[in-house]
């Protein structure tokens, strides 16, 4: 079993344990995310596979949330800003826009020439940990 997963586990037993739902629904859902891809391709997953998986849902939740704020829904901003706090914490720490601007700088200056170049290196190495609209912004302003 993973790393991410047997954590992921452990966190939903936390949660029931202490009765807080909100946090717990959030990992059930993780959990049966994972849960459906083993079951329909009858494999185990693995670490990289956990954060694939998890990358996909803190995308639904980043749209979910730019959609409550257009609506004015301050309940679902909450719901949706604490789900994706909790899916960023198997992620490690999100890069800052200060910190991400400065990886794309190295990356261009050590020859990454176009979008896609520097998009593969920094999701090679630091997958997860950002905004993909927010890097496309900064390489599309940094390439000129």
């Amino acid at each position: 079993m993973s790393d991410i997963k047997s954590k992921l586990l452990e966190d939903v037993k936390t949660a029931m344990k202490a009765r807080d739902k909100e946090r717990l629904t959030t990992l059930r859902g993780l959990s049966a995310a994972i849960k459906q891809i083993e079951v329909d391709e009858r494999i185990e997953i693995d670490d990289s596979r956990a954060i694939a998986i998890f990358n996909k849902e803190l995308k639904k939740r980043r749209d979910s949330l730019g959609f409550a704020r257009d609506a004015g829904r301050e309940d679902m901003v909450a719901q949706n800003e604490a789900e994706i706090k909790l899916i960023q914490s198997y992620l490690g720490e999100e890069l800052t826009e200060d910190k991400l601007r400065q990886i794309i700088g190295e990356f261009i200056s050590n020859g990454a020439d176009s979008i896609g170049s520097v998009m593969g290196e920094l999701n090679k190495q630091y997958k997860g940990r950002f905004e993909g609209k927010v890097a496309s912004a900064i390489i599309k302003d940094s390439l000129g």
